[in-house]
């Protein structure tokens, strides 16, 4: 009789003792989580994903720790953790359209553009798009050259959301690529009329005033927009490059080059940077630093036949005429393969 007293009084006090770990656990699961939470809202990233994903180990699937953790991971800008975060919480929630939705945006940054309108058709069907979805939805399109469907989906996301400015913004430049001058200059006329000192916009009127042969007026539009980027973090080097191309178009190669120059130090990694400074630097007789700028321009960018063509000028005029040659074979090369793979007309 004793010992069968015994037994359920161990039993007893173990299963006390496993219910208070696990209240233990969850109390501190919940002050990870709350902790979080606040740290979320206060705007500190860095320490709101660090508690998230100590709350989402302590136990697993139990909260939205991974969703929020991939929230506060896109503010940091870290979207290969953020995209990680979100297929494990997308895992145990197959249906929750804000993961999705995320998701989506995720994969548009991760520049995979395909991937991102495949997780947006999912999440559509669980929840009708913003207006601000539909603007990610159509600058994949425009990823992709699309600029039929991008148009399409971004006249609808300002159709639903008529202040969304980055959309207006997006339409233009997809009216833009399409020629259609008119509908693109309404469009930035918008970002501008919700913000009125918006640089991408400005710089944007430049180059349709370029297209409708007005450089005067584009170059002032020009010097508009790199003067109202001076205060911003991480300026363009558009405005720059634009208005520097204009001034050698002009023969104005001593004002052409700083701008160009400064074009470069905004955006080390981008080719036509370094073609249209090598380019001017060649113009003036520079040879070493157009020797420098031409063949960074084809390192970044191989399959460029206009930095392979100055490049080959370049290398005849000092005079090295087989390394010339080999530049200017490189741009039949690559003339060939673009003709051969356009489609074929009746």
């Amino acid at each position: 009789m004793t010992l069968q007293l015994a037994k359920p009084r161990f039993l007893l006090c173990g299963a006390i003792v496993y219910l208070v770990c696990v209240a233990m656990c969850n109390a501190q699961t919940d002050t990870d989580f709350d902790k979080a939470t606040t740290e979320f809202r206060a705007g500190n990233y860095g320490a709101a994903a660090a508690l998230f994903a100590r709350a989402e180990s302590s136990s697993p699937g139990k909260t939205a720790a991974l969703l929020y953790q991939a929230k506060s991971l896109v503010h940091l800008q870290n979207f290969t953790e953020a995209e990680a975060a979100l297929r494990r919480y997308i895992l145990s929630h197959p249906d929750s359209d804000d993961a999705l939705y995320l998701l989506g945006f995720v994969l548009h940054r991760e520049n995979h553009p395909a991937e991102s309108l495949e997780i947006y058709t999912k999440a559509a069907a669980i929840k009708t798009p913003t207006g601000d979805d539909l603007k990610v939805v159509g600058a994949n399109y425009v990823l992709l050259g699309d600029y039929p469907d991008a148009i399409k989906w971004l006249e609808t996301a300002v159709r639903i959301d008529p202040q969304n400015k980055d959309a207006w913004y997006f339409l233009g430049r997809a009216y833009y690529s399409r020629g259609v001058l008119p509908e693109a200059r309404r469009a930035f006329a918008k970002v501008l009329e919700f913000d009125p000192h918006n640089s991408k916009a400005e710089n944007n009127l430049g180059l349709i005033l370029e297209s409708e042969a007005k450089p005067g007026e584009a170059m002032d539009t020009y010097r508009k927009s790199i003067a109202w980027q001076k205060q911003d973090s991480r300026p363009s080097e558009q405005p720059y490059l634009n208005l520097g191309n204009l001034l050698i178009q002009e023969n104005r190669m001593e004002e052409a080059i700083p701008l160009l120059e400064k074009a470069v130090q905004l955006a080390p990694g981008d080719g036509p940077c370094h073609l249209k400074l090598g380019a001017a630097y060649l113009r003036t007789n520079r040879m070493k630093e157009a020797q420098r700028e031409l063949e960074e321009a084809t390192r970044l960018a191989p399959e460029n036949a206009p930095a392979h063509f100055q490049l080959g000028r370049l290398y005849k005029q000092i005079h090295s005429l087989d390394r010339a040659q080999e530049e200017f074979n490189r741009v039949e090369e690559i003339h060939s393969r673009t003709a051969n793979t356009r489609p074929q007309t009746q």
